[in-house]
């Protein structure tokens, strides 16, 4: 589950990204919300986060959806933190040698990890017999 400090930073991350990907400034956006910009700043800074209908007004302004804003995708049925989405961002970064790298450390790490959980498995289960 995914903590309410990832969903703010989620938010204020994704609204400056979606903001800037827009083209408008943070005194733009404010202008088209009729709200000050030292709002959008507190936003973009984690120091608040905005209240749901105005999140939607930012969302429409933006032309994103409520999912974007807040790093979710129903159809996936996974959140992504704010870490586990700047995993992404450097992925996508590496060249063909470099994923080909992670691909393959990730691969191992989960095997490890599956052995590991089936070795536990079976010592609870001689424990209980």
């Amino acid at each position: 589950m995914i903590s309410s400090d990832d969903i703010k930073k989620n938010i204020s991350k994704n609204i400056t990204k979606y903001r800037e990907k827009a083209g408008f400034s943070q005194r733009e956006l404010a202008q088209q919300l009729g709200i000050t910009p030292s709002r959008i700043s507190n936003w973009e800074q984690g120091a608040n986060c905005p209240t749901i209908d105005i999140l939607f007004e930012v969302c429409k302004t933006l032309h994103v959806s409520i999912n974007d804003i807040y790093g979710v995708y129903p159809d996936s049925e996974m959140m992504l933190s704010y870490s586990e989405q700047q995993h992404i961002q450097k992925y996508r970064s590496l060249d063909d040698h470099g994923r080909e790298t992670v691909d393959i450390a990730l691969e191992r790490e989960t095997i490890r990890v599956f052995e590991l959980q089936k070795k536990e498995a079976r010592i609870r289960e001689l424990e209980h017999t």
